[in-house]
């Protein structure tokens, strides 16, 4: 039976353990975007314990920030902050990467409440507000945002297509109903395809050897949304295209919640279905406040690697009992 404390190894992905501290965003940059001394507070008791922690979603342009407080890759005077927290974490014998992301439509005030599907029932385009040369530019600003991840010495980096955010934007057909260019929402290949090519530039950008994962949305819960099947037909997608893990979430609609189950690792079940048909490892939060239940996900063939948030928010020290449990 696989436990917490089991190390992983899987392509050039190589963690102590199956422990996730997943992103979360702490509002503790400064205006600018620069880590602070309130940041490392943040992560220095945190991550003792864990194999991976992974840094809250930072914009990869300025022109993506979703808001006020929001972390910055987005320029090479970033890198120096974003070095010192890598080795605050590095010293507690934690690994650590950084999630790269776009706000999209989340940075148009006017935009915000279209992001909500229940108060934008005539799909007023979300997505349309980017031409697809301007989609090009954020395509490579995602690669370079990575080139800096790894000149700051993350050990890999996170592309974000979940939640409220750009790419997962253009993958739901609740956001999703462009009619031009080559994102287009009518199809399930036009809606992923923005996802595939920032994957595509930051696998070209970073090299074969240095760990890319998605955190992606298993399907959106309603019939009008991405489906289940869909979320199968992207994993394998996001597979062949160079990602070394997937970590599992929710869509513009629930976000980071399950409208059904409440149950510690609430995407555990669309995640058992996502692992039987891929091969890299796939992760599993929502829920989880004790060791056990992240090693029953591991136990019941859901998950490879189990993230834990909000307990860890609440109490710093949560991980540090993992080898002593």
């Amino acid at each position: 039976m696989p436990l917490l404390t089991d190390p992983l190894h899987s392509g050039c992905l190589n963690l102590k353990n199956r422990l996730v501290f997943p992103s979360v965003s702490t509002s503790t940059a400064d205006e600018n975007g620069k880590v602070t001394e309130d940041t490392l507070n943040f992560f220095r008791e945190r991550t003792k314990g864990f194999g991976l922690a992974i840094l809250e979603h930072s914009y990869v342009s300025s022109l993506g920030k979703a808001g006020p407080h929001m972390l910055s890759i987005s320029s090479d005077s970033d890198i120096e902050g974003l070095a010192k927290l890598v080795r605050l974490v590095h010293d507690n014998d934690c690994q650590m990467h950084i999630q790269l992301d776009h706000g999209g439509g989340w940075t148009i005030p006017d935009l915000q409440n279209c992001l909500n599907p229940e108060k934008n029932p005539q799909g007023k385009q979300i997505t349309d507000h980017l031409t697809d040369e301007e989609l090009d530019y954020i395509v490579q600003a995602f690669a370079s945002a990575a080139v800096r991840a790894r000149e700051a010495g993350f050990d890999g980096v996170q592309i974000k297509a979940c939640h409220v955010y750009l790419l997962s934007q253009f993958y739901s057909p609740l956001t999703n109903h462009r009619t031009r260019g080559k994102y287009t929402g009518n199809s399930f290949e036009g809606r992923i395809r923005l996802t595939l090519d920032v994957l595509r530039s930051v696998r070209d950008a970073v090299g074969r050897d240095y760990p890319v994962s998605v955190r992606f949305p298993v399907q959106d819960y309603d019939p009008a949304g991405s489906s289940l099947e869909e979320g199968v037909r992207a994993a394998r997608l996001i597979q062949e295209w160079g990602a070394s893990f997937l970590d599992l979430s929710g869509g513009p609609k629930y976000r980071y919640f399950h409208p059904f189950i409440q149950s510690p690792g609430w995407f555990g079940d669309d995640a058992a279905v996502i692992r039987q048909a891929v091969r890299i490892p796939v992760m599993v939060t929502g829920g989880i406040t004790e060791y056990s239940h992240a090693e029953q996900l591991l136990n019941d063939h859901k998950a490879d690697l189990t993230g834990v948030c909000r307990a860890v928010l609440k109490n710093p020290q949560w991980a540090h009992g993992l080898y002593n449990k």
